[in-house]
């Protein structure tokens, strides 16, 4: 009468750096469908973060992890009531989850969702700030100054780190390796994805497993943001370089001499002001 699987919510939601996880279980998922298809019974139950018994249970530490991020957790009671009501309702898959939205968008995770989930995902408040609002975007990252830069960078690192190891940001030790804090290698992807979305650094995960501090990987961040910067504007000196040479060939004889004579007494502006005056006036 029934066919049941077990799967889990790496097939609904993706799981980053467990592809060969995910896909076992859309494979589960897509059995339950091909038999629903030939007439044959079967009910897939993609179980999400069963807190009493099982893997996480198991594992205090990555369920705490878990639920930072605001999977939370269901006990084995509510597990069965849904398994009743899906056997009783011969649904042919249910996910079974707690889930704070709210700090699961504020992670920005919400990217790799699909746009099924958009109205679950939606934020409704009409006031409040995030952590996350007192952040400098990649781009003005770039172009602060040195000291600025760094204490930004400390600032948002120290935030997103915080929150995955469960230490207060103000709390994390700047001169001891992330691993030694706690940091796996889920952690890790987590923290590198952050890093190429949030400041458009790519930062090798063996970067951060490796480290040996916070304040190594402050560093790192801030040379590469720096070397974005100098790489950008050479890029548009020489292309403004290119533009007055141009120009300035442009000039007569007389105009040149009369334009380097002045060019003692002259601020950039007032340079370019006069040259778009001289080739006005030429013949």
């Amino acid at each position: 009468d029934y066919f049941i699987l077990f799967s889990s919510l790496s097939s609904v939601f993706g799981h980053a750096g467990q592809a060969n996880y995910a896909a076992a279980n859309a494979f589960l998922d897509s059995l339950a469908y091909h038999r629903r298809a030939q007439g044959l019974p079967a009910t897939v139950m993609n179980w999400g973060h069963l807190g009493e018994v099982g893997y996480l249970a198991a594992r205090e530490q990555l369920g705490k992890r878990l639920e930072r991020q605001g999977v939370l957790s269901f006990s084995v009671e509510q597990a069965t009531n849904c398994l009743e009501y899906a056997l009783q309702n011969h649904e042919l898959q249910v996910s079974v989850l707690r889930i704070d939205w709210s700090l699961w968008r504020g992670l920005g995770v919400t990217q790799r969702i699909s746009p099924r989930f958009a109205h679950l995902l939606r934020d409704t408040s009409s006031s409040g700030t995030t952590a996350a609002d007192d952040w400098a975007s990649a781009d003005q990252l770039r172009n602060m100054p040195a000291t600025e830069r760094a204490e930004m960078v400390e600032k948002m690192l120290r935030a997103k780190a915080g929150s995955l190891l469960g230490i207060s940001a103000n709390q994390l030790p700047a001169d001891r390796a992330l691993l030694e804090l706690g940091l796996d290698s889920l952690m890790a992807v987590e923290l590198r994805n952050w890093i190429e979305r949030q400041l458009e650094v790519n930062l090798p995960i063996a970067s951060l497993m490796r480290s040996e501090s916070l304040s190594q990987v402050i560093v790192s961040l801030c040379d590469a943001l720096r070397q974005k910067h100098e790489l950008s504007t050479g890029e548009t000196d020489e292309h403004s370089t290119a533009i007055a040479q141009t120009r300035l060939s442009e000039l007569t004889e007389s105009q040149a001499a009369a334009l380097l004579e002045q060019l003692p007494n002259l601020g950039a502006e007032e340079v370019s002001q006069l040259l778009n005056q001289m080739l006005g006036e030429r013949p």
